[in-house]
């Protein structure tokens, strides 16, 4: 298990259900987390916009995907969490966050969206759950309901390539999107994302000035996870 630290963030290369079951209760504020979806049918072979055109693959089918984090995350998050959702596990999320309020459900709208395939719409929308255990987040800082902010391509200065060209993660989420939910917290909130991938939340939480908390079974997502967050680190605050 690869393990970095610095005075106040921490990152954790594992199975979240491994790491999050030795955390204590209450032992972050708040999860902001882009899980594998559930329930996805995935295996669109459409050829996308990138130089090094792909099948498309389902995260969720991939990495067998379920809620059974969410346990886990109810019992260390003191006041809440932001979850990321498609329309098929809307419900099943809410459900599994049972008794906590649900303070809003967010749409960002990707209005650069690929085509899919297999005679179904554009899917040009993902869902965001927004779930209080208790006061203390500041909800009324999300504006709106709706995020309009375009999806990362391939030509996309953020986007994490390899040698190729070609997306190193699926699913990467803008900063700017992040940098818009990560509005809820206060500078020295602890923010826990048990899938980290390339580390977006994180970067967003260090220029919220957070403190981190990430986890990531996949070695090669953890690596560079740990990469743009130190870099992030290093960036001089801006008043």
């Amino acid at each position: 298990m690869n393990y970095w630290t610095d005075t106040a963030n921490e990152l954790i290369c594992g199975d979240c259900l491994d790491v999050m079951a030795g955390m204590a209760d209450d032992s972050v504020d708040v999860v902001i987390t882009d899980p594998p979806y559930p329930g996805l049918a995935g295996g669109y072979n459409r050829h996308g916009l990138e130089p090094n055109r792909r099948p498309s693959i389902s995260v969720g089918d991939e990495w067998q995907a379920s809620l059974e984090w969410v346990s886990h995350a109810k019992r260390i998050a003191r006041l809440g969490a932001i979850v990321f959702c498609s329309y098929h596990s809307v419900v099943e999320v809410a459900l599994a966050f049972g008794d906590w309020r649900r303070v809003a459900l967010l749409t960002w709208y990707k209005r650069n969206a690929a085509p899919t395939g297999k005679n179904v719409p554009r899917f040009s929308n993902e869902f965001i759950w927004c779930f209080a255990r208790q006061p203390g987040l500041r909800w009324d800082a999300l504006k709106t309901t709706v995020f309009d902010i375009p999806t990362l391509t391939w030509a996309s200065a953020e986007r994490v390539v390899d040698r190729e060209g070609a997306s190193v993660h699926p699913t990467q989420k803008p900063l700017a999107l992040m940098n818009c939910l990560l509005a809820v917290t206060r500078p020295g909130m602890i923010v826990l994302d048990p899938f980290m991938g390339t580390g977006t939340t994180g970067v967003a939480a260090v220029q919220a000035e957070c403190v981190f908390k990430g986890i990531e079974i996949d070695p090669i997502y953890y690596n560079i996870s740990a990469e743009r967050i130190t870099d992030a680190l290093r960036q001089p605050r801006l008043l």
